[in-house]
């Protein structure tokens, strides 16, 4: 499995599971979808689905929490040009 095949499984396997919201699902399957126009930002595409991967809905609940925001996978999306 290729990466952005990985990103567009996790993607989806989160959203799945009920607590990746949908509008944040679109953005990151635009990136997935489109290996040809991200093939240059491999780095941000292993970014991605490393957040996609420790997202977590109540990030940020705890004082050390490690997990990723949907705002910060916000961000990344918006480096790449998708939102």
């Amino acid at each position: 499995m290729d990466l952005f095949e990985e990103l567009k499984a996790a993607a989806a396997g989160r959203n799945e599971e009920g607590d990746f919201p949908d509008w944040l699902l679109a953005g990151v399957l635009e990136v997935a979808n489109s290996p040809d126009l991200h093939s240059d930002h491999l780095g941000l595409v292993e970014l991605l689905l490393a957040q996609v991967r420790d997202y977590d809905a109540y990030a940020g609940a705890g004082c050390f929490d490690a997990s990723v925001t949907a705002g910060t996978i916000e961000r990344t999306l918006r480096l790449m040009g998708q939102r």
